[in-house]
């Protein structure tokens, strides 16, 4: 292989690497900026990691009424349905929602948001295991009872705030670069 050849396919496998980061990126903000938002209520967690910083080990109440993934493993009849892939939440005035059911597709009746279910620690979870925060700031989040998440039609949920339990955003509303 000549050279140049070399040189033009890592110049091709650079670009590709920075579209897919580009386009993973254009998602996010599209999500964050057309989103619906949904609050979920949290379940208590133990906070804080040595290695990895301030953080808040997150759980959600309607974690506790999805189906285990035990559930589904180990049978190997035809018949058995596959885990459901989507969690499908009614939404009240205040964007609460509750567990209403589960399915596959993320099409949902009117008044419903479907957020994708991820399988973390052994169990399924509709939302992140975690929260990072900045050192220091823990007392900020003490009061945290909802998670406030943007929510894609497909699916894709951001957290993008912690909420009291009057619903009002709990930490700092500065940005980042602003804190030191």
């Amino acid at each position: 292989m000549t050279r140049t050849r070399l040189n033009t396919l890592i110049a091709l496998a650079f670009a590709l690497v920075l579209g897919s980061a580009a386009m993973i990126v254009r998602q996010h903000e599209s999500t964050l900026a057309h989103g619906t938002v949904v609050l979920l209520e949290l379940a208590p967690v133990d906070p804080r990691s040595l290695m990895q910083g301030d953080y808040m080990a997150l759980r959600f109440a309607v974690d506790r009424d999805l189906p285990h993934p035990s559930d589904f493993a180990g049978d190997t009849e035809a018949t058995q349905a596959p885990p459901p892939r989507y969690a499908f939440l009614a939404l009240d005035s205040a964007q609460r929602a509750t567990l209403v059911g589960t399915g596959n597709e993320p099409a949902t009746a009117a008044g419903q948001v479907a957020m994708r279910i991820r399988v973390r620690d052994h169990l399924n979870s509709v939302g992140p295991n975690a929260f990072f925060f900045r050192e220091g700031t823990g007392a900020d989040y003490e009061s945290a009872r909802w998670g406030e998440f943007r929510v894609a039609a497909d699916g894709n949920a951001l957290l993008t705030h912690l909420r009291d339990a009057q619903l009002e955003r709990v930490g700092t509303t500065k940005p980042f670069s602003d804190l030191d």
